[in-house]
């Protein structure tokens, strides 16, 4: 597999990289002149060929082709619909969540949400998309997730419309695997996980009035921010296929 290193603000020709960058082209992955890699920048969703001229691990030089749209972007239609959960739960989920390859994050408050953000809503809203951002460079993804949120679960629903939309309910009559067939896994697909307590009967009805199908997943309660990435999990293998 091909070398992918992060650079921002892309261009074509020759440039030196910043200190971190140096040095993991060449402490990390020992590059040397004349090795090829490709560079990517989430960001712009952008990638190029690119060639080391230069190993210092200071200060490598390099000379970038022509850049061109990202060919490793998000493996999954998904948007993940998450109850705002307390501490660092949110970076936690939103990390996870970008690695697996989810399209859309939105994050949600509900009845049972702790975490009111008040004042410190634009700081951790901007916190929250770098550490997003960060997650797709460490993962090698060339884009990043459309990010939204904290809204309102009335706000929330209503982003799921012309998706087949999902809640996970441990009292549901089916299963997550009896409601998505392999087949589907290239559809739009939504799926709404409440917070530590669950969504109340309000709130699930809302969802249901909305298109969402309750469905439970595996037979042991799960942390909020455990089902998230476990729900993923299973997503993303139903869309890798077979082998």
């Amino acid at each position: 597999m091909t070398l992918r290193v992060p650079v921002s603000e892309l261009s074509a020709g020759e440039r030196a990289l910043d200190l971190a960058t140096s040095r993991y082209l060449v402490k990390v992955h020992r590059a040397r002149v004349g090795d090829g890699f490709t560079a990517f920048d989430v960001d712009a969703g952008l990638e190029a060929d690119a060639e080391v001229l230069g190993a210092d691990p200071r200060a490598a030089r390099i000379r970038l082709g022509a850049p061109r749209a990202a060919r490793v972007t998000s493996p999954l239609p998904v948007t993940l619909f998450w109850a705002v959960g307390k501490a660092e739960k949110p970076e936690a989920v939103i990390r996870d969540a970008t690695a697996l390859g989810v399209r859309r994050i939105v994050l949600v408050t509900t009845e049972r949400t702790v975490v009111r953000l008040g004042d410190r809503a634009d700081a951790r809203r901007l916190r929250w998309q770098s550490v997003a951002r960060e997650a797709a460079r460490q993962s090698g993804r060339g884009d990043v997730p459309e990010f939204l949120g904290p809204l309102s679960l009335t706000e929330a629903l209503e982003l799921a419309r012309d998706s087949v939309a999902l809640v996970l309910d441990p009292k549901a009559e089916h299963t997550l695997r009896a409601v998505l067939a392999p087949s589907s896994a290239s559809a739009p697909l939504s799926v709404l996980i409440g917070p530590e307590g669950g969504l109340d009967d309000h709130e699930l009805g809302a969802a249901v009035q909305a298109g969402f199908r309750p469905v439970r997943f595996g037979r042991l309660v799960l942390r909020t921010e455990t089902a998230a990435v476990a729900v993923l999990g299973a997503l993303l293998a139903l869309a890798d296929g077979p082998t």
